[in-house]
């Protein structure tokens, strides 16, 4: 992976928040003419496709008019998917009303739809029930997916 002007992180930052999301990832990667600047955003709530179509059209443009990079490259626009991993408070509180399920260690997980989240844990209705999963606990958690 190949380190970023700071000027292409403040335009892709610019063009995410002009349509009300962020960046939660960007990276270069590849070499000659594989390279891909790779934009990875998300919301609160979904991300629509018109949403990360504009904000593709809108960063390629500040990009060709700046010209932060060196060479040729493509931009790929996307964001995390629904398989993605849930780690941090902030990924468990975009889940708020939603299912997830939660690796705690070897042999123990937990199932349940997300109340809430801060620092500390992150809050599940199980059955009915609240409980409360210390992040430090989490080893992996993912989206239940309806289907």
């Amino acid at each position: 992976m190949t380190a970023l002007p700071s000027h292409v992180v403040e335009l892709a930052e610019r063009a995410a928040s002009t349509h009300g999301v962020e960046v939660l990832e960007l990276r270069l990667r590849g070499q000659g003419r594989g390279r891909v600047l790779s934009v990875i955003l998300d919301a609160d709530g979904p991300v629509e496709a018109d949403v990360v179509e504009r904000v593709s059209k809108d960063l390629s443009r500040a990009l060709d008019q700046a010209d932060p990079l060196q060479g040729r490259y493509t931009l790929e626009v996307t964001t995390p998917g629904l398989g993605r991993p849930l780690q941090s408070a902030r990924d468990f509180r975009r889940q708020r009303g939603h299912e997830v399920s939660i690796v705690r260690g070897a042999a123990s997980s937990v199932q349940g739809v997300v109340l809430d989240a801060d620092d500390q844990a992150v809050t599940l209705d199980v059955d009915g029930s609240p409980v409360q999963v210390p992040l430090s606990d989490v080893v992996r958690g993912t989206v239940v997916l309806p289907w």
